[in-house]
């Protein structure tokens, strides 16, 4: 059984149609991690917020979110090598709660939204090669689900089409480095392709508090 908080800063790019949209911002949380043999589940859960910078074709828009959520995850060590090398399929459920705040967008028109609710399923797996000092490049590869995703925008008072994400693949490498029993710093870029498309850069910390 383990504990601890996770903290990450993210910058995160995607484009659609001509939209260009930049995310910056963190995201800070705690998580809960039960293991037997091989086997893992866990429950986290962050909130977080970025500041947004979107280009279209009306100009440029600036403009605040704030995101929360609850995660479980659950997986299998496959180790070969003596662990030298580890194949790790996972399956994750969440819900997400977004709001981004009030803005006006590049043509003057005031823009307000409803919250986002988002359950996502993701089915993943991973490649982990276990490296002297603690050093761990990865490759993953998931598939991300989003239902009961659809929210509404209004644009002085006229009703938008609504905002939906169709799913995607997502596949990038990453490394992660262990300090000790309780400490693991990560860093990874995941591509997207289809509902989203982009690249997903993350910095990570987890502190382990538990035994």
């Amino acid at each position: 059984i383990g504990s601890g908080l996770v903290g990450s800063e993210m910058c995160i790019r995607d484009r659609f149609q001509g939209n260009d949209i930049w995310q910056n911002g963190g995201i800070l949380g705690a998580s809960g991690i039960l293991y037997k043999g091989n086997f893992f589940t866990g429950l986290t859960y962050n909130a977080g917020g970025s500041a947004v910078e979107a280009t279209s074709m009306f100009g440029r828009e600036n403009f605040g979110m704030f995101m929360t959520g609850l995660a479980w995850k659950s997986g299998y060590n496959f180790g070969f090598a003596d662990d030298k090398f580890i194949i790790q399929p996972s399956y994750m459920m969440s819900y997400t709660f977004v709001n981004s705040s009030d803005y006006t967008n590049g043509a003057g028109l005031r823009i307000t939204s409803d919250p986002l609710h988002a359950i996502e399923i993701i089915p993943g797996i991973k490649f982990i090669a276990n490296l002297q000092n603690g050093w761990q490049p990865y490759f993953g590869v998931n598939m991300v689900w989003n239902i009961i995703d659809d929210t509404h925008f209004f644009a002085q008072d006229v009703a938008l089409p609504q905002l939906s994400v169709k799913p995607y693949i997502e596949y990038g490498p990453g490394i992660q480095k262990r300090y000790g029993d309780r400490f693991t710093g990560f860093g990874q870029a995941m591509i997207r392709n289809g509902g989203r498309n982009g690249v997903a850069f993350t910095l990570g910390a987890r502190w382990a508090i538990g035994d």
